[in-house]
């Protein structure tokens, strides 16, 4: 073989790996996908820090989901600036507090997106989240079951032949479906779990359900799914007491902070002064 055909060949071989490991980074960037989730914030001094550690980290947080009670009885200027300084991609489910007040509801559609009726669909790379409006009709022959149904139909296929399929799905809603039991907190909502769990379960085991409204942080697999509650935005106030399943829990006051990848889940728990509380791993 001639010596200019040999440099041809390894010339050739050079770019054809070369563009394959370009495209295999450039896939990369779906295996590693952050979110920051909390829930019950409110204006008091942990409340406040919480915000503000969010904002100055969006490059390490990731993107940022809400899950409900965010002003409480706040005025709005006295918290406004560390919202407006969160400036990752906010998305947010409705608290009860929430819905108490059409003036925070307008200041959810100005800063977080919120749709008309409260619930939606939110993709990030592989990863999708469906938020949940507790205080709308969601039974079955509700527009809103009608739309979690088709949700998790699209998303949860995960075909192969798609361009870009969904690796996690995270139902995210305000009032918990499972909890550890909660002094001063609330029990869990069976008829949303009479919903959730069964579609859940036709999803597979690529799935985590969010919740917050007890104010305090806990991680595990419930009764088959993957569960965490992030209620620990600042308000506080509340107990931990039975775990109920949940492997790990607290009263402290922190921000959730997820990390998403093949197969896995890196979840954290974030305190006021920036230390890890606890952490947990979920799996498929």
């Amino acid at each position: 073989m001639k010596r200019l055909d040999k440099i041809s060949i390894v010339l050739g071989l050079t770019f054809v790996l070369f563009f394959s490991g370009y495209v295999i980074s450039g896939n990369a960037a779906y295996a590693d996908t952050p979110l920051v989730a909390v829930g019950d914030v409110g204006c008091k001094t942990n409340a406040k820090t919480n915000l503000d550690n969010i904002g100055d980290r969006p490059d390490t947080d990731g993107n940022f989901l809400g899950l409900g009670d965010y002003l409480y009885s706040c005025s709005t200027s006295s918290v406004q600036s560390l919202w407006d300084h969160i400036t990752q991609e906010k998305h947010g489910v409705v608290g009860n507090h929430d819905n108490e007040k059409s003036s925070t509801m307008k200041w959810m559609r100005d800063n977080l997106g919120l749709g008309l009726n409260g619930w939606f669909s939110w993709k990030i790379n592989d990863i999708v989240i469906i938020g949940i409006n507790t205080y709308k009709p969601f039974n079955a022959g509700s527009p809103q079951n009608d739309y979690l149904k088709q949700k998790t139909t699209q998303f949860c296929g995960r075909d192969d032949s798609m361009l870009s399929p969904i690796n996690w799905v995270i139902y995210a809603m305000h009032e918990p479906i499972q909890t550890p039991n909660v002094g001063g907190g609330h029990g869990p909502n069976t008829a949303l779990r009479n919903v959730i769990e069964p579609l859940a379960e036709s999803c597979g085991n690529n799935v985590l359900i969010l919740e917050a409204h007890n104010h305090i942080t806990a991680f595990g697999n419930v009764q088959g799914n993957n569960h965490a509650l992030c209620g620990g935005g600042g308000f506080g106030g509340d107990s931990t007491g039975n775990s109920n399943g949940f492997e790990f829990q607290t009263q402290k006051s922190g921000y959730c902070r997820f990390n998403f990848s093949d197969n896995v889940i890196e979840a954290s728990l974030i305190a006021p002064d920036g230390r890890v509380i606890g952490s947990h791993t979920f799996t498929q």
